[in-house]
């Protein structure tokens, strides 16, 4: 807390932030006065809702607010009624386009209802019960100025009412057995009936999972009794007395396990349409598969990937796998399962099949603007869905871009990836790129490698591995500035300019507590890898006694090669967190921090130029362009050779944005950015930039900013304005290092924008 009250004094000091909230209480003193322009004159405005709960921690008010049935209008940064203030500006004739629009993006006034003020009450009263504080009263204080109310409900808990015994009376062996073993309903337990539903469910999923088709929870049923004792609960569960008092022929189709005599398929272009043809047939055991027209997956990986077997006990889990292993399918749309009686004891499982959009072809092209320099850049895709009727999906992406520098120099850059991935979530990649650098050298990199992806713990975690990752980097032209500049035989960085061989592997695990059915609830992310290159090569290289060729200088050391081409050794780890702080649907606090770490060692005394790290960017410190800040407090020159030395073994970034949505898909971000990046070794041709535990919090660059992102749910464009705060290059150069004070056109050093697809972090 300390830390981000310092940060909001120093932000303060900037006239730009003066500015800034400047504009937004001039624009809300000049719209509250208009806020009741549409309410009727025996009307109100409902101003404010507020919930307070007393008594208790064990209930939440932001919980309870979402059992109120009026609420007042949406409010931005927590007090400006922005869509309010957009409904207003409508003048003259309703049916104008201009007064359509305003009514569009913006929101009525919410005029107070007191019938739904009641409502309210009640609403929260009957949760508070379920809750089990049944001794619970709800009121409302409410204040009135300028046709305008402010509404609180006042919730005052009360003592919980707790269950004093509980016991299960059934009589099905298999239910019985569920319901008592690993109950979540216990004795001294708060009486709250989102528990008690809970259990509930947990049994019925239990009994479906054994064979019991048919059975349903709302065939159980809780007898409650509270005349033994005061604020205690006496509980039973039972059956439904329906069930009970069902025909022998119900009982037993209900408590009775059910086993798949047979599973049939069927596939066609729209499973939701009829069709009146008949289907092609093919029978293999007890599989049948019908086809509509063209075949969509062969019958092998259809039974490969269900989990619903002929002759094995009916399970619900087995369906839901079957759900997921089916849908994740890129040649299927969507997948439908149901059962049908077959005899007795038999069902008929039916599984139909739905086809995705085979085949996409995808063009792009887009402008970019960064520290002054503009470029064009255009790409194609092709993707097939379904390539040998197994779903394997096959990728082709093709990508070039130009760039026009102001110092007259211009970078080309174009690159091609072919990825053929199987349904067994292994995937080939081949690749190949060329750059023509205004640095004044031009380079090829061919790629190829073999992946594989699988998730586990419902979905949390994902796994991928690099199982081998080989890339060839090719340098065919440098200019004889830069070699002077860069490959003496003195400068340790020589070597990432040079023809070198990279033979990695890798690991990247990601964890997400995201649960779309939950999405106004907070969550985190977390994403880790490591890597390593060159063991295998330098183990066999050991192995034979291979010939090492002698270092060129004492900065270097001996290695060896490979088709006499010098290979990579290194290792790498990267760990990224992240953290949504959700208020509401239209406001979130997230936070980020990010590590790096890359060594050298054996066959190689610097990290290839291709993975090391850089600062700086939509995505990193936002007051810097991209490679422009580090590492340490190195200052770079601005020269396009020197550009090069901005890159460094380690890398640290601190991100701070505040996220809130304002009209139709515009949203707005307020951010703060911190981190750097430095060298594990002291480089001659980098001073000041290696990482040293007594001085690396001095080089810590700090900068802020503001961003305006369009969110089309599948596709974010944003803008982000950065600003440097604090900059380390300046600490041994006797300058200022914050940046709190800008005078003049000087400022326009300290300034940056940024444009992107997606959210940074």
């Amino acid at each position: 807390m300390a830390f981000f009250l310092y940060l909001c004094l120093r932000i303060m000091r900037s006239r730009l932030l003066h500015i800034l909230l400047l504009t937004i209480c001039l624009m809300t003193v000049l719209t509250s006065c208009h806020h009741t322009k549409f309410v009727p004159q025996d009307k109100y405005l409902l101003y404010k809702t507020k919930v307070r709960v007393t008594d208790t921690k064990d209930v939440q008010a932001d919980e309870m607010k979402n059992y109120l049935r009026q609420r007042h209008n949406t409010e931005v940064l927590g007090f400006w009624k922005l869509q309010l203030d957009i409904w207003n500006l409508q003048k003259g004739d309703s049916m104008k386009w201009i007064n359509r629009q305003l009514r569009k993006l913006g929101e009525p006034p919410e005029v107070f209802d007191e019938r739904l003020a009641e409502v309210s009450m009640q609403q929260l009263k009957q949760a508070m019960d379920n809750k089990g504080y049944f001794s619970s009263s709800v009121d409302t204080t409410m204040s009135e100025k300028d046709r305008k109310v402010r509404l609180t409900y006042n919730i005052t808990a009360g003592e919980p009412y707790h269950l004093r015994y509980y016991k299960v009376n059934l009589q099905q062996p298999d239910l019985m057995r569920i319901a008592t073993r690993r109950s979540i309903v216990e004795e001294g337990m708060v009486f709250n009936s989102d528990v008690l539903d809970e259990e509930r469910q947990r049994i019925t999923s239990a009994m479906r999972s054994i064979g019991y088709y048919y059975f349903d929870k709302e065939m159980l049923q809780y007898l409650a009794d509270s005349t033994y004792s005061p604020r205690e609960i006496d509980l039973q569960m039972t059956l439904q007395d329906n069930v009970r008092e069902a025909p022998d022929s119900i009982k037993e189709q209900i408590f009775r396990p059910y086993t798949i005599r047979q599973v049939l398929f069927y596939t066609n272009s729209n499973v939701s349409e009829e069709n009146e043809q008949e289907p092609d047939t093919v029978v293999q055991g007890d599989y049948v598969f019908l086809y509509y027209g063209r075949k969509l997956l062969r019958e092998r990986t259809l039974k490969k990937y269900c989990q619903i077997k002929s002759g094995d006990t009916y399970n619900i889990h087995r369906v839901e796998r079957t759900y997921t292993n089916l849908n994740r399918l890129s040649a299927v749309k969507y997948v439908s399962i149901s059962f049908t009686p077959a005899g007795d004891g038999l069902l008929d499982c039916h599984v139909s099949v739905a086809r995705a959009k085979i085949h996409n072809v995808t063009a792009e092209v887009e402008g970019t603007f960064s520290a002054g320099d503009w470029g064009v850049g255009a790409g194609v895709g092709y993707t097939n869905r379904n390539l040998f009727r197994g779903s394997e999906e096959l990728t082709v992406n093709a990508r070039a871009s130009y760039e026009w520098r102001q110092n007259g120099s211009r970078a080309i850059e174009g690159k091609a990836d072919l990825g053929l991935r199987f349904p067994s979530n292994v995937k080939i990649n081949l690749g190949y790129s060329y750059q023509n650098r205004p640095e004044e050298f031009s380079r090829t990199i061919a790629s190829a490698g073999i992946n594989y992806t699988f998730t586990s713990s419902r979905n949390r975690w994902r796994h991928s591995f690099n199982l081998i990752d080989i890339s060839y980097v090719y340098l065919p032209w440098i200019s004889d500035r830069f070699r002077a500049e860069f490959l003496k035989p003195t400068n340790i960085l020589k070597y990432s300019y040079e023809d070198h061989f990279i033979m990695d592997w890798s690991y990247t695990g990601t964890f997400s507590t995201y649960r779309s059915s939950q999405p106004l609830r907070s969550y985190s992310s977390l994403q880790y890898s490591v890597e390593t290159a060159g063991n295998f090569l330098y183990g066999i290289s050991n192995l034979f006694k291979l010939p090492k060729t002698p270092a060129e200088s004492e900065n270097d050391k001996d290695h060896y090669k490979i088709f006499n081409i010098r290979y990579a050794q290194y290792a790498k780890g990267d760990i990224s967190y992240t953290y949504n702080w959700i208020f509401n649907k239209l406001n979130r606090l997230v936070m980020h921090a990010g590590l790096g770490v890359a060594v050298p060692f054996g066959n190689a005394s610097v990290i290839p130029f291709e993975k090391r790290y850089f600062a700086g960017g939509a995505n990193s410190v936002r007051g810097w362009t991209i490679r422009s800040l580090g590492p340490g407090a190195y200052r770079g020159t601005g020269d396009r050779i020197d550009f090069n030395n901005q890159s460094g073994d380690i890398k640290l970034d601190l991100n701070l944005e505040y996220r809130l949505k304002l009209i139709w898909a515009l949203e707005m971000a307020l951010f703060t950015d911190a981190g750097n990046i430095w060298t594990i070794f002291d480089y001659e041709s980098q001073p000041y930039g290696q990482f040293k535990f007594t001085e690396f919090y001095k080089q810590i660059a700090w900068s802020y900013g503001i961003g305006l992102r369009l969110n089309f749910d599948f596709l974010v464009f944003r803008v982000d304005f950065g600003v440097k705060l604090y900059d380390p290059s300046r600490i041994y150069y006797d300058q200022k290092q914050w940046r709190t004070a800008p005078n003049g056109l000087c400022w326009k050093d300290d300034m940056t924008f940024h444009f992107a697809i997606g959210y940074p972090f």
